[in-house]
């Protein structure tokens, strides 16, 4: 599974199937068989850099909707009141995605076999998330709408929304998107480049929020937000197997040697290869994920701090204008065709993701259920098909509800109702698949396997607690 050309990932094409994932018969194996001495990868600034992707791709699938949307969102409804909520949701859902690209380090597999082997059910249940996650899509096209409505208001909110989503498709389809990628790249580093310094800026003294750091219920009014903000900060849950889908797009790990193994080499591993790979992989997973904490909770400051005190609350059409204020206040008026190409590359690259992603998770969930459509023709009709499927749905709910903070919410809402699940079946792929020696060696500890059991649990009651107070309290 790919997006586009992510960083030091390579791309390939729907379909398409890693060597690393599936067992060679041996007499495929055309290669003279060889005996491989795999070095161990360099830790230094360089290779970290290289070896990053995987987790700089998961945190981009957060930054458009939760960082964007939500959290502006919340600093100027509510001021720093909800700022907590983004750091509890950040320490609870980290070891959902460190377990998951663990996972693929140290089997050399997609979790999604994990996931299969605990019966079909998860995979008809990511199938269905995959169906409900149209709401998400079609709010995150209604956000990059409203950002396009604020520059070019020749057409209408509705009609962007509909434009972007033919062209993510078609960009998809026509396997063009590496071409804007790097566009679109820059444009988001200058949106966050922009925003840390409208905090430095306008921000108050740390005093006024930092004291908003320790848990307390959220204002009247705020459950949906609430709900929404532990649904989509940092990022939806269904990230976690894409990324682990990403790590084996990387080749990084047990990956590599799986497929060197699959080609008939035999292949000794240097002592400190896997130790060395799992440092990698965590720089990765926890550069990125610090990145985008400290981003999603400036966004928030700021919104606060600018927002709040003019009463401007970001919705609708005027979505764009709104928060784009964070910035024109601060810098004056030229900043404004800048803030919004930011803001539209990001929430741009948000849609792509989950259109790319979420298409390939159900392409692999259909064929395991359906072993006779474990062909190219079928894999390419299959993701393409659910494309097609969003699109239409996507332009449905466009025109039904043209709110983009409301549709997002609600969408955000629901992927808080999924995450429990996700995250057990996680922990469990862990706990019943590292069954080696080897694989015994790269457990998680005691301690972040009760983190993890933690933050389950936690999800499960942060569900529940909105349910009940939303439609019922």
């Amino acid at each position: 599974m790919t997006v586009g050309a992510l960083p030091g990932i390579p791309d390939k094409g729907p379909g398409q199937v890693d060597n690393a994932t599936r067992e060679k018969p041996a007499d495929t194996v055309t290669e003279a068989s060889e005996t491989i001495i795999l070095k161990a990868p360099g830790t230094g600034i360089g290779d970290t850099w290289r070896a990053m992707g995987p987790g700089i791709a998961a945190a981009m699938t957060g930054i458009g909707a939760s960082h964007i949307m939500h959290a502006p969102t919340a600093g100027a409804r509510y001021g720093y009141d909800l700022l907590w909520v983004i750091l509890a949701a950040y320490i609870i859902k980290y070891l959902c995605f460190e377990f998951a690209h663990r996972y693929t380090m140290v089997k050399g597999e997609t979790i999604i076999n994990a996931y299969h082997r605990v019966g079909n059910w998860p995979l008809w249940f990511m199938i269905f998330q995959g169906f409900a996650n149209t709401v998400g899509i079609a709010g995150r096209a209604l956000g990059c709408a409203a950002l396009m409505w604020a520059a070019f208001p020749f057409m209408s909110l509705e009609l962007w929304a509909v434009a972007i989503l033919v062209g993510t498709v078609a960009i998809l389809w026509l396997g063009s998107y590496k071409s804007v990628e790097g566009i679109c790249k820059l444009l988001i580093i200058v949106f966050a480049i922009s925003c840390f310094l409208a905090f430095a800026l306008q921000a108050t003294p740390p005093a006024e929020y930092l004291s908003r750091l320790l848990p307390t219920l959220p204002p009247i009014g705020a459950m949906l937000l609430f709900g929404a903000m532990f649904g989509y900060f940092p990022t939806t849950l269904e990230v976690a197997p894409m990324q682990s889908n990403w790590a084996v797009d990387k080749k990084a790990g047990m990956v590599k040697v799986n497929e060197m193994r699959a080609q008939g080499h035999t292949v000794h591993m240097d002592p400190n290869y896997m130790k060395n790979s799992l440092i990698l992989f965590k720089r990765d997973m926890n550069i990125s994920y610090i990145i985008s904490m400290l981003s999603g909770m400036v966004f928030l400051i700021v919104g606060a701090a600018v927002l709040n005190p003019l009463g401007l609350v970001p919705k609708g059409s005027e979505m764009g204008i709104t928060i784009a204020r964070i910035y024109t206040d601060t810098f004056g008026p030229w900043i404004f065709p800048v803030i919004i190409a930011g803001g539209v590359a990001a929430l741009f690259s948000t849609v792509f993701t989950y259109f790319d992603g979420q298409a390939r998770i159900f392409e692999e969930c259909a064929v395991r259920l359906k072993k006779d459509w474990d062909n190219p023709r079928m894999r390419k009709l299959l993701y393409r098909g659910m494309q097609v499927l969003w699109l239409v749905a996507g332009i449905a709910i466009v025109f039904g509800l043209p709110e983009p903070i409301f549709v997002v919410q609600v969408a955000s809402v629901m992927a808080l109702l999924f995450s429990p699940i996700l995250y057990w079946l996680t922990i469990k792929a862990i706990k019943d698949n590292f069954t080696s020696d080897f694989e015994r060696e790269h457990l998680p500890s005691k301690f972040q396997f009760a983190w993890a059991w933690a933050g389950t649990v936690s999800l499960v009651l942060l569900t529940l607690f909105v349910l009940f107070y939303q439609f019922l309290g």
